[in-house]
């Protein structure tokens, strides 16, 4: 499936897209210079499993999708609404996610080796049991309420 034929079933009303195969896809259907200028509404999908590899979802609303064991390898998330989003088990390897809004989020046990989470927001958000969390660019980020990789919580503002 290419990034048009799921514009257009997601335009439909099917909202069910896990074990999806969308490597390399550009979901926003853009130029990827021009990705971070558009907001691709995409909450409630589910890509669960789906491998998105190297796929271009810059400013994409993503409130309540689920994008669990997902394969997000140097996606790119910048700019994105991941609130209520579930990235538990997602490979989150080199992914870009500067920038983005992370509210309620789940992202236990999710691969975070050379991720990007720079000049970002975390509120409540889940990283139990997530993998190279130390390993994490987290530049200019602030946090309140993060669950860390060892079940311990940052409760306070608490700036990277």
């Amino acid at each position: 499936m290419d990034g048009e034929e799921l514009r257009r079933r997601y335009a439909a009303g099917e909202r069910d897209f896990s074990s999806l195969n969308l490597r390399g896809v550009n979901i926003s259907g853009s130029e990827p210079m021009e990705d971070v200028f558009i907001e691709i509404d995409l909450s409630g999908i589910n890509l669960s499993g789906a491998d998105l590899t190297d796929a271009i979802l810059a400013a994409a609303n993503l409130t309540d999708a689920n994008l669990s064991s997902a394969n997000l390898t140097r996606a790119d998330l910048g700019q994105c609404k991941l609130i209520r989003a579930n990235l538990s088990g997602a490979n989150l390897t080199k992914a870009c996610l500067d920038v983005v809004e992370f509210m309620d989020t789940d992202m236990s046990g999710a691969e975070l080796r050379s991720a990007s989470i720079t000049q970002t927001w975390l509120g409540n958000t889940n990283m139990s049991g997530a993998k190279h969390v130390s390993n994490v660019d987290w530049t200019g980020t602030r946090v309140r309420g993060l669950v860390l990789e060892d079940g311990s919580v940052l409760n306070d503002d608490h700036d990277w």
